[in-house]
Parts: structure tokens; C-alpha cells; sequence
């Protein structure tokens, strides 16, 4: 089995850039929902991080509620900085 620490998992998994100490509670929370989901469908797109978004949206009905929850909402953030660029 693969053994990765917790710092390098984190930072596979992460959605958001980290800045502020709530941002890096939330990635470790985003982290903590989807970490089984990465392992069981996407290990070997570890440890590139683009490699492992692009499996996660492949993979999302199979994706845990939770985790799926988090690509959602990161999904739907990049669409509204995409569309705030635009204007």
C-alpha cells in the first residue's frame, strides 16, 4: 500500500489556496471528506494534484455525499471567478 503523510495528502486534495488559517480549517475539512474517495477511486493520480480534480469529477456519482459536496462547491466557485473575469 501506498503510504503518503498527512501534509502531502492535504495538499493533493486541497480546492482552495491557502492564505488564511480558517482557509487552511477548511481545506483540512475538505481534506478530511474526501480522503477515503481519493484513495479508493483516484490513487493513481497521486501525486498530481490537476490529475487528481479531473478523476474526482470523472468519479463524482461514486464520490462519498460529503466529498461530493466539497467538488461541488469548488466547482461552482471557479465558475463564478470564470464568469467574474469575463465582465
Amino acid at each position: 500500500m501506498v503510504r503518503i503523510g498527512t501534509r502531502t495528502m492535504l495538499a493533493l486534495i486541497a480546492f482552495s489556496a491557502a492564505g488564511t488559517a480558517s482557509v487552511r480549517a477548511g481545506e483540512e475539512e475538505q481534506a478530511a471528506l474526501c480522503r477515503d474517495d481519493v484513495m479508493r477511486l483516484c490513487l493513481t493520480s497521486i501525486p498530481d494534484r490537476g490529475r487528481i480534480v479531473s478523476c474526482m469529477r470523472a468519479q463524482r456519482a461514486s464520490l462519498s455525499p460529503g466529498c461530493r459536496a466539497v467538488l461541488d462547491k469548488g466547482t461552482a466557485a471557479t465558475a463564478g471567478r470564470h464568469s467574474a473575469s469575463l465582465r
